[in-house]
């Protein structure tokens, strides 16, 4: 091989994976109190990030993904427990349908043994056949076998019926000190000492101690839906491509994705993300543009930057070379 050639093969993983910095990206500081306002509710400030014509031409070939609510509530997809008793840890997935389904890491699903986490992203391209799909308790007083219908309520399962019980609800995603466990830590004693420190913070009532009862709490409830209701609509602009999470004196999460059609796909269970991490930790915003500036400093300045912080406190998914997905915490 040429010296040359050799040389461009080297340099080309750097190219191809620097696309998520100022180069192609810029986030709207809100350094005008009046548009501050228009991005904040309570204890959450949300930051937009927008897609440069360049960034947008990098990923122009990437395709729709449809998201796993999506296509829980469209029945595109399978998800159950694997056969012989089942495990903790892994469930076994199939896309059905001919659409392409992405499955984001902090996804929460309801049903089969106990409800669970998904613990890494994975996108199943159309009749997929099974897959192993990796994920993490968030329910650690139940492991026998209920269904979650459409409307995600249980109905006790047949005693009868043998096959692996499956998963027919979609809670949304974790908070995002939740996702941050899961993403980082990657242990199952953790997430467990995670959710049961998010029931005991909003006096959530629930024999079986999972996460996904916290909206059982008409109090939270209410908080939430205000929440998500004031933010609805807030991100329109077809630029936009992800978002930086502001509660207190500090950012605690920014989530960036390769195109406006991913991340609106992912946008109402991100929000419900933020919304509830706000309600449980947060408090009256503080932050100025400069604390956000210096955060985003460290994800966007180069590539060298954003991998030494993801490293520490985020992670990236890659598919057929392209990075999806971009998030990090706090």
């Amino acid at each position: 091989m040429k010296p040359a050639v050799f040389a461009i093969l080297l340099v080309l993983p750097s190219i191809c994976f620097s696309q998520y910095t100022y180069k192609n990206l810029r986030v709207n500081y809100l350094e005008s109190n009046d548009i501050a306002k228009n991005f904040t509710y309570a204890n959450l400030r949300l930051y937009p990030v927008y897609a440069n014509d360049s960034f947008k031409t990098i990923f122009k070939n990437v395709g729709k993904y449809t998201p796993l609510q999506e296509a829980i509530q469209a029945k595109k997809i399978k998800i159950t427990e694997k056969p012989s008793g089942g495990s903790v840890n892994d469930l076994t997935v199939q896309n059905i349908s001919s659409d392409t389904i992405i499955v984001i890491c902090g996804d929460v699903v309801k049903g089969g043994q106990q409800d669970r986490i998904v613990q890494e992203d994975i996108v199943l391209a159309p009749k997929s056949g099974k897959k192993n799909l990796k994920v993490f308790c968030v329910e650690s007083g139940r492991w026998s076998r209920l269904e979650a219908n459409e409307t995600g309520t249980r109905n006790a399962a047949i005693a009868m019926d043998k096959k692996p019980a499956e998963f027919k609800g979609y809670y949304n995603k974790g908070s995002v000190s939740l996702r941050k466990v899961v993403e980082k830590e990657k242990d199952q004693a953790r997430v467990w000492s995670k959710v049961e420190e998010i029931n005991k913070k909003n006096n959530t009532q629930n024999e079986t101690k999972t996460y996904t009862a916290i909206t059982t709490s008409g109090g939270f409830s209410k908080k939430l839906d205000s929440y998500l209701k004031f933010f609805n609509n807030k991100f329109n602009d077809p630029n936009i491509i992800g978002l930086v999470v502001v509660t207190g004196n500090k950012v605690i999460g920014c989530d960036l994705f390769a195109t406006n059609g991913l991340f609106k796909g992912q946008l109402p269970s991100l929000l419900h993300s933020y919304a509830t991490e706000a309600i449980l930790n947060g408090t009256q915003i503080t932050a100025s543009p400069q604390v956000v500036k210096n955060y985003m400093n460290q994800l966007l300045k180069d590539e060298t930057s954003q991998k030494q912080t993801l490293k520490k406190k985020g992670n990236a998914f890659v598919n057929n070379g392209k990075k999806l997905r971009v998030s990090s915490f706090d």
